[in-house]
């Protein structure tokens, strides 16, 4: 059921819009794999990965995208190297209104010393919402030592004068396996709202098996109301 319903995303939302979104992200794959080309070695392979997530609420910086109901996300993710582009879904609801989201994303991961970079793109299409919706990203993760792990990203709207910036945490070791982690976001008044957003949550998440992990977590923001998540997530 869930394969139709994906096809049928990719065919209503690959339309003019698509299209030029298709054209945009080539050229961005195409530049980012000649700027990391140095660092392929030929012994690198072309790795496919896959999932799908099982959440009790979609949340996006803060805010609910599905009015506080579960959400279905299925995701496939090709990389080479340094290299990665994938497509992700979800179910959203908004003012009552269900809808199919589907992302389309590139980017790159490069290291530099102890800092794990992730600089990329990313598309967002809707079945019902013809407006355009896009990000880039630059990721930067400082691994301070095997268990503590500092990160610190910056989202910037490609369609619209917003920005977002989200400094993060992580500590793993802790009993019975679990990791700790949490940030604090915030738009710093970009988003032209009431007043400006600032978010933070915090979570425990433990790997089931080789092919799953639960995550349990807690959001809160100064215009957003407080609650707690729980998302089962299964890969390959």
């Amino acid at each position: 059921m869930y394969g139709a319903t994906f096809k049928a995303i990719v065919f209503l939302r690959f339309s003019k819009r698509a299209i030029t979104c298709s054209a945009r992200l080539k050229s961005i794959f195409a530049a980012a794999s000649m700027l990391m080309l140095p660092s392929v070695s030929p012994a690198q392979e072309f790795n496919l990965s896959y999932g799908v997530d099982f959440t009790s609420n979609y949340i996006s910086k803060g805010t609910t995208q599905t009015e506080d109901r579960p959400a279905i996300q299925p995701y496939i993710e090709l990389s080479y190297g340094l290299v990665y582009a994938g497509l992700w879904a979800s179910n959203v609801r908004f003012n009552g209104a269900s809808d199919i989201e589907l992302d389309i994303y590139v980017g790159v991961t490069p290291t530099w010393g102890s800092v794990d970079f992730d600089i990329g793109y990313a598309e967002y299409l809707y079945r019902d919402d013809s407006n355009d919706y896009a990000e880039a990203f630059i990721k930067a993760d400082w691994n301070v030592s095997d268990r503590l792990t500092l990160g610190l990203d910056y989202y910037r709207e490609v369609y619209a004068d917003e920005n977002w910036v989200y400094a993060n945490a992580s500590l793993s070791g802790l009993p019975w396996d679990f990791t700790l982690s949490g940030g604090l976001g915030s738009d710093f008044g970009s988003r032209d709202l009431s007043s400006e957003k600032n978010v933070d949550d915090i979570g425990l998440s433990s790997d089931l098996s080789a092919n799953a992990a639960i995550d349990l977590r807690a959001y809160a923001g100064n215009l957003d109301d407080e609650t707690l998540v729980v998302t089962w997530s299964f890969f390959n």
